[in-house]
């Protein structure tokens, strides 16, 4: 159901108890929420009296889900079984299955262990390891480029994404001299599926109310409710579990919300791995560009998302290669993307990973995507699966235009230091004079010895 706000004021209506797809944005705007069939006649009532427009969008979303992610595809699973240490398959043309991806991204490392590494940088609740690719690594004066996707467990076409870059990166390296570049000059680390645990949660059943889950599946929280019962529930969103402006805006103390923050920032396993790679020896201080997938409403996000009108000190920067990333974006297909902060472009939320890797982890670029669909489409988190290669392919495109920005920041400290350095020696070269007697008068004679004398 679509729902359209008039005031401010009615805002307030909208409940933490309601399935959100897009949260509450502008006035004016659209908020897309899913509610049980029976309900449909009550809610459509509440918001006639509350003077609110509201329209059936999707009839029947477990139908929906059943058409478009679950065909029988006999030709991906021969794809995956039959994959081997020689030919890293993966079907780009569907959603895989966790394990899926982690096999493919195995056999890539073993396949190109010259410039792939697989990577692990912690566990679940549900003791799933959190596995990723580091493409182009060794050097440790590499800068890195970090990328994540599927934080949330119903957005499925981020980690779908991700993986794309991965194949990108390495099926190309030694032909494409561009993406050469890319891995010769960075360190890519891809870690597709933070929240592996509530992504294979979301496959196990067509049930809407399990399909759009939103969570990790941290064990049942209980709190008690206005009327003295106990309530329990499921899972903590890890995009609010971080350490920045925690529990301030656009999360909920009660663990029945879908936006709910968790008791304590990093109280979550999947939250500390993120922050413990990023602070970690290996990588802390060389990550110049952090990018964290997400799905819907063809957005380029730039820090600060909890406050409005509210930017780090290099946001003109950030502003303009976001403006040069959805600009190339937008050359494949013409999707046309919004550059802006979270809270300026959909509303105030604290705790993201992006806002924290800008602030503790001092990234120099750091974006949330929100990739397709627009807003303005109606199927939301139910790509089709004929959408999954525009999709990857053009985000790409957007990514690279980052990934120059980190080579060309780095060119630029490495001429920097070079012209420090030779300034500093020209300023240690002494001048040797002596003094000679003509007559009863003395004169100076000065030479300028070189720099190696």
């Amino acid at each position: 159901m679509r729902c359209y706000k008039s005031t401010c004021l009615r805002l307030k209506i909208l409940s933490n108890r309601l399935n959100f797809w897009k949260s509450p944005q502008k006035v004016g705007g659209a908020v897309d929420i899913m509610a049980p069939e029976v309900d449909v006649p009550t809610l459509g009532a509440w918001f006639q009296e509350a003077d609110l427009n509201s329209t059936v969008i999707i009839e029947d979303v477990e139908k929906l889900i059943i058409q478009r992610e679950h065909k029988e595809d006999p030709f991906s699973r021969l794809l995956h079984d039959q994959s081997d240490q020689n030919e890293p398959r993966y079907n780009f043309h569907s959603y895989g299955s966790y394990p899926q991806m982690v096999s493919w991204m195995r056999a890539l490392s073993r396949k190109y262990p010259e410039i792939v590494q697989f990577i692990s940088v912690g566990r679940t609740h549900e003791g799933r390891s959190i596995d990723g690719l580091e493409i182009g690594g060794g050097n440790r004066r590499k800068r890195v480029f970090w990328i994540d996707g599927g934080i949330h467990a119903r957005e499925w076409a981020a980690p779908h994404t991700a993986l794309y870059f991965i194949h990108q990166l390495t099926s190309k390296y030694g032909r494409d001299p561009n993406i050469t570049n890319y891995v010769n000059e960075i360190t890519w680390v891809i870690v597709p599926s933070l929240n592996p645990d509530g992504y294979e949660f979301t496959r196990s059943s067509t049930n809407p109310n399990v399909r759009l889950w939103r969570k990790n599946r941290a064990p049942s929280t209980c709190v008690r409710d206005q009327w003295g019962r106990n309530r329990c529930c499921k899972g903590v969103d890890l995009n609010r579990n971080f350490d920045f402006h925690f529990k301030e805006t656009g999360s909920s103390d009660d663990p029945c919300s879908e936006i709910y923050q968790g008791k304590t920032p990093f109280s979550e396993p999947e939250s500390r791995a993120v922050r413990d790679a990023i602070l970690s020896n290996r990588y802390r201080g060389r990550i110049d560009g952090f990018i964290t997938l997400h799905t819907y409403s063809q957005i380029w996000i730039h820090p600060y998302g909890h406050r409005r009108d509210s930017y780090p000190g290099d946001i003109q920067d950030l502003y303009q290669v976001g403006k040069r990333a959805t600009n190339a974006l937008s050359k494949l297909y013409g999707t046309k993307y919004i550059v802006g902060s979270g809270a300026d472009t959909l509303y105030p939320a604290s705790g993201g990973s992006e806002d924290w890797a800008k602030q503790t982890g001092a990234i120099k670029y750091v974006y949330l995507l929100e990739l397709r669909p627009d807003e303005r489409n109606w199927d939301g988190f139910i790509l089709d699966e004929n959408q999954l290669i525009p999709t990857a392919s053009e985000t790409w495109a957007g990514v690279k235009v980052v990934a120059d920005a980190i080579i060309q920041r780095s060119k630029n400290k490495v001429l920097r230091r070079k012209t420090v350095s030779a300034t500093v020696r020209r300023a240690h070269v002494t001048t040797r004079c002596t003094r000679a007697k003509s007559g009863s008068k003395s004169k100076s004679r000065c030479a300028r010895p070189s720099p190696g004398s």
